[in-house]
């Protein structure tokens, strides 16, 4: 059976989750969050973020350097897409609508989750993940979202920065641009410095154990 083939629609919504589009927009939104006041839910928020991250890249480290996975939920490693955009979208459009006086606007909040879930759902039509690794993913993102809002407190916001990390957005249209991060790449390598490994594990091998465990020196990852 032939799939079709994904839209366009679909890659550039998949790249609202790109490292090279929630890294850059992370700067403008922490440099805005500092400058209004937000220090100690900046602190929080990065805090949240640096130990999501860390979570993220064990469980694809873990896979593809070892093939710890499971295979009953199929599951290779927690989506970075999704978590990242779960966990910068509701921070930033919390923000984004909320009053001079108010911490966050709650409907910013849920209205940047729709957009991590759908992120999460353009990974599941382009193949990139299961629904186990994408579930994960925006729960995962959704609980550093919401600790950063919890975090914060209501003062005046500088709104400049929330346009420049608006005008990031624009880079979703161009792939080149948007993916000049290349994170599975280096992730692969990372967990094949680590495992000592020739070759990665992939989706494959978790549902063929047994040719799992051969790994052939001659086999080498480019």
């Amino acid at each position: 059976m032939i799939l079709p083939q994904p839209s366009a629609t679909w890659l550039v919504i998949t790249h609202l989750g790109s490292a090279g589009i929630m890294l850059p927009m992370l700067v403008m939104i922490s440099a805005g969050l500092w400058l209004a006041g937000q220090q100690s839910a900046l602190l929080t928020w990065m805090l949240a973020m640096t130990a999501g991250v860390a979570v993220v890249l064990a469980s694809k480290i873990a896979f593809i350097g070892w093939g710890w996975g499971s295979a009953s939920l199929n599951f290779t490693g927690i989506s970075g897409h999704t978590m990242l955009a779960s966990s910068v979208f509701p921070v930033w459009m919390g923000w984004l609508l909320a009053g001079p006086t108010r911490r966050f606007s709650l409907y910013g909040v849920m209205l940047g989750l729709a957009i991590g879930a759908v992120v999460g759902w353009s990974r599941l039509v382009l193949g990139a993940h299961s629904p186990s690794e994408v579930i994960v993913g925006w729960l995962l993102g959704m609980g550093i979202s919401l600790v950063a809002c919890k975090a914060m407190r209501g003062q005046v916001s500088f709104r400049g920065w929330n346009t420049l990390a608006a005008a990031l957005l624009l880079l979703t249209f161009s792939p080149s641009l948007s993916g000049y991060l290349p994170t599975h790449q280096w992730e692969v390598r990372l967990a094949l410095a680590l495992s000592g490994h020739a070759r990665p594990y992939v989706r494959q091998d978790l549902h063929r154990p047994a040719l799992a465990d051969i790994r052939s020196p001659n086999l080498t990852w480019h």
